[in-house]
């Protein structure tokens, strides 16, 4: 993202706006967007929400802010790892489902010889 602007200096009318043909000045002012002047001399074309924001970002602090500056800490988000039992249930549900029933089945047989014979 780019960090400079350069300044804006006037807000133009649509009627003054060079470079650009009726069309595009009809588009842009449908979209919400008014054409500025800058300190090199070119338009750009902004919605007034980032107007606002260029003004603010080019007014000084005060002077107690500087010297009070408080640095914005930002933790690291940790991820939540979950047991290694659970993991290995949800990787191997389906196998872990044939082997109880497979056991199932034989203590059954072994209890029961009478279902085979």
């Amino acid at each position: 993202m780019v960090k400079k602007h350069a300044k804006i200096t006037q807000e133009l009318e649509l009627e003054n706006v060079e470079g650009y043909t009726e069309a595009q000045k009809k588009y842009y002012s449908s979209l919400g967007f008014k054409p500025y002047l800058t300190e090199n001399g070119r338009i750009k074309w902004l919605r007034p929400d980032q107007h606002l924001l260029r003004i603010n970002s080019h007014l000084r602090r005060s002077r107690s802010a500087r010297l009070f500056h408080r640095k914005n800490v930002h933790f690291p988000h940790r991820r939540r790892h979950r047991p290694a039992i659970v993991k290995l249930i949800q990787r191997n549900w389906l196998f872990i489902l044939i082997v109880i029933i497979g056991l199932l089945a034989v203590v059954l047989v072994l209890l029961n010889p009478q279902i085979i014979f």
